[in-house]
């Protein structure tokens, strides 16, 4: 068979919008099946694990009272490795399947190198490796340390590529934080082909590392739409400098709008105790652009930075007081498909080509998810007639 490379590694020009959904594989694992199977039904393209060792979220947020599943999946720390749950659902005939993301914190180049080779041959292809520079709830609470974050994550990739061009010869890499000498790396490309790698950045630092190392970027919408055009074209100007095509390169934000179909539903929404814990792992700088103020300061940095333990026990209900309704819409884009569409054109003009949408569906009543559902199925079918404007950036 020849070379024939993923689409989710050089996107083809004109496609319309791509559309994924990530689910966080917490035993039990029944609980994974069902997110599998919801995915299936609201007809996104490609599937997503997250990897987290523990919960971004305090556990006061969820309890049977507002999240019946609580009764059945009794913590949200037991985490599946997300390598190992690729390898038993991503299928040759299946839809594409990522991590959102993996961090070189945790995993080292050599690991990463070979895991997800391994998963490129046991799929055919199929699977796509979401890496960024790590979070605090995952490494400092085990003894690891993010900083330096920026150019940890560039010599990782540096190395990973390297790893996956070597044809089986001794390899030297020399870089600031690993060192091989005399290493090998044997395991072949598939048909000439690599797994893609989708680089998550928000940084002006980390966007470069993802237009210089990426065959993708991936972007937390947390701000303005000025914060995503500046995260953009500093990402678009460093392929540029390495010789790459921006327009080639996939574009994903995160995104967990609350979808309701009425005013009265959407408020009942905003108030439940996840989408508030939703809402207080957000940046500072994210609800001063909604004209409030966070619990812990406007310079607080959010979930890559702040352990969820600060809003354990009762300082989760005193923080959680700070989050009305209000707030929540500022924060959240919310409404109806139709709103949230509108909310997404600024983005989807400028060039955005893929979309990837948090599942929490499991985190509320399932009244309020059954309605959330069948809006989030026609905002997906209405986001599949969509085409990405130019990048401006490119």
């Amino acid at each position: 068979m020849g070379r024939r490379e993923s689409p989710y590694k050089v996107r083809p020009r004109g496609e319309r919008v791509r559309l994924g959904y990530l689910i966080e594989p917490v035993a039990p694992v029944w609980a994974i099946k069902l997110n599998l199977r919801t995915a299936s039904l609201l007809g996104v393209d490609d599937v997503w694990f997250s990897d987290h060792t523990k919960s971004a979220f305090p556990a006061a947020a969820w309890n049977a009272r507002f999240s019946p599943m609580a009764r059945f999946v009794s913590t949200l720390d037991a985490y599946l490795d997300p390598t190992v749950a690729l390898a038993r659902w991503a299928r040759p005939r299946g839809p594409v399947m990522g991590v959102a993301v993996t961090d070189v914190v945790r995993r080292s180049p050599a690991d990463l190198a070979r895991a997800w080779m391994s998963l490129h041959h046991l799929t055919r292809g199929k699977v796509v490796l979401g890496i960024g520079s790590g979070e605090y709830e995952n490494t400092v609470p085990y003894g690891l340390t993010l900083e330096p974050r920026a150019r940890r994550l560039a010599d990782a990739l540096t190395a990973v590529r390297a790893a996956w061009s070597s044809p089986g010869d001794l390899l030297t890499h020399e870089g600031p934080f690993h060192a091989w000498r005399d290493a090998r790396f044997g395991l072949p490309p598939l048909n000439g082909t690599t797994p893609p790698i989708w680089v998550a950045a928000q940084g002006p630092r980390a966007c470069r590392i993802a237009g210089q190392h990426g065959d993708g970027w991936m972007f937390i919408l947390n701000d303005t739409t000025t914060s995503w055009h500046t995260a953009a074209t500093h990402f678009a100007r460093a392929a540029q400098d390495s010789g790459r095509d921006p327009e080639t390169l996939h574009r994903s934000v995160l995104l967990a709008p609350l979808l309701a179909p009425d005013q009265r539903v959407l408020d009942e929404l905003c108030r439940a105790p996840f989408i508030r814990a939703m809402a207080l792992a957000m940046p500072g700088a994210s609800w001063t652009a909604a004209g409030a103020t966070h619990p812990l300061g406007a310079d607080n940095l959010g979930y890559s930075q702040v352990d969820p333990a600060v809003f354990e026990g009762e300082r989760f209900a005193e923080y959680s007081r700070h989050v009305t309704p209000e707030v929540v819409r500022g924060l959240m884009p919310s409404g109806t498909a139709a709103d949230v569409e509108r909310w997404l054109d600024p983005y989807l003009d400028a060039g955005l080509n893929h979309i990837l949408f948090y599942a929490f569906a499991a985190a509320v009543t399932p009244r309020l998810a059954a309605a959330g559902l069948v809006e989030q199925r026609r905002l997906i079918n209405r986001l599949k007639k969509r085409r990405p404007g130019p990048f401006p950036g490119a």
